[in-house]
Order: C-alpha cells, then sequence, then structure tokens
C-alpha cells in the first residue's frame, strides 16, 4: 500500500510510473498498477506532461475533482482485489466485472462505495466498517 502525507511525494510517484512507461523503462509492481490506471483514464494524460505536471504538483483540487485522490482510490481498490482484503471482495469484483462487462465500471462503482464508506466514517468519527463497504458492493451485483 502506497502511504505518505506528502500530497506532492504522492503525485510524483503517479508521473514517475507514467513517464517510465512512455520511456519504455522497467515498471515495480505498484507502477505496473498505476500506469493500468492511467491507461484507463485517457483524460488524465495532460495531466502528466512535465510542463503541466509543474504548473499541478501543488494544485489544490476539490476533494470530487481530484485526479490524484481518484487514482489513489482506484490502487486501493485493485490491492483490495489482489489480496482479497476485505476477504470476499475479489469475489465481489469479480460479479461486478462480469455485470458490466468492463474492468474501470467494476471498479469505479467500488470507489463510490468506499468513498461513501470512508467519508461517513470520517463524519462519525469513527473506524471505517468493511462489512458496510462489501454490503455496499453487494448492492450493486
Amino acid at each position: 500500500m502506497m502511504i505518505d502525507n506528502d500530497p506532492i511525494a504522492m503525485r510524483k510517484v503517479y508521473y514517475d510510473a507514467w513517464q517510465k512507461e512512455l520511456k519504455g523503462l522497467p515498471l515495480t509492481p505498484m507502477e505496473i498498477i498505476i500506469v493500468d490506471i492511467i491507461k484507463r483514464h485517457p483524460e488524465y494524460h495532460p495531466i502528466f506532461t512535465e510542463e503541466n505536471f509543474e504548473k499541478l504538483q501543488t494544485e489544490k483540487f476539490a476533494l470530487d475533482h481530484n485526479p490524484f485522490f481518484h487514482l489513489a482510490l482506484h490502487v486501493t481498490v485493485a490491492e483490495q482485489i489482489g489480496a482479497d482484503r476485505p476477504q470476499g471482495i475479489r469475489e465481489l469484483f469479480s460479479k461486478l466485472l462480469k455485470k458490466h462487462q468492463d474492468k474501470t465500471i467494476a471498479e469505479h462503482k467500488m470507489i463510490e462505495c468506499l468513498a461513501h464508506v470512508l467519508v461517513e466514517s470520517f463524519m462519525k468519527d469513527a473506524a471505517s466498517s468493511e462489512e458496510q463497504y462489501l454490503e455496499s458492493i453487494r448492492k450493486l451485483i
């Protein structure tokens, strides 16, 4: 899992992975995940040009319009599926994928559930509920 409280450093992780991909350089396992996600979001490709990235490194985005937060949620979901943690999430993803026939759409559905649970736990100042998260995904199937 990628955890860093420095948003500029985290943004650079995405930028560096994309630049390595464009240059045909070898990628780490985490960079492979990041690049796959960026490839499926062509609307974000302009962010990762050197000129634009320099300007956007310190940009303050509204949470619901933050491309870096969106990418981070994708990475989180990819890691959850890979580790099957919370237990059963891999099977739920498979069912969503079968229903929608599109990996990105299935992940976006899961991201909506994850974001809702995270915001709710933040508002209640409580730990997020894995069961609530899984149940919200089950309702989509």
